[in-house]
């Protein structure tokens, strides 16, 4: 991803944000659902009503002919990286979710979640990779016995 992707995405973010200041206790209940279009680089944030929040277009991904899933996966690892960095304190009430979606509105990845514990959304191949770990664990302890 280039500089001007980053901060595109970074800008789209931030004005999802300042759609919903925290002025005390919060008030809305909703998730944020960003639709995003490997044609024609359009990012576009609904509410849980579909209601448009904000959109903006990231120029590096019009016309991307690319991989799908590899598109898509760069996408929910670039916005997870922008969120987290993010100092994010929203009127929404908690837990609240950003929720990747392609352009038809079809679930790709939960991207970010804030609740009241210490929710952490983990990458899926990272998971993969613990659950063979532990399985070989588990097996060399059985072995041992």
């Amino acid at each position: 991803m280039t500089d001007k992707t980053i901060h595109q995405v970074s800008r789209f973010l931030d004005k999802v944000v300042e759609k919903f200041p925290s002025k005390g206790e919060p008030m809305l209940f909703t998730d944020i659902h960003i639709h995003v279009s490997q044609e024609t680089g359009d990012l576009m944030a609904y509410d849980d009503d579909g209601t448009e929040i904000t959109r903006g277009v990231v120029e590096e991904w019009i016309n991307n002919q690319g991989d799908t899933s590899l598109f898509y996966k760069k996408v929910e690892d670039l916005m997870r990286s922008i969120l987290l960095s993010m100092s994010l304190d929203l009127g929404i009430i908690k837990p609240y979710s950003f929720i990747l979606e392609d352009e038809a509105g079809q679930h790709i990845a939960e991207i970010y979640v804030e609740d009241d514990s210490e929710t952490v959304i983990i990458d899926s191949s990272f998971m993969e990779d613990m659950e063979k770990d532990l399985d070989d664990f588990i097996e060399k302890l059985l072995k041992d016995e």
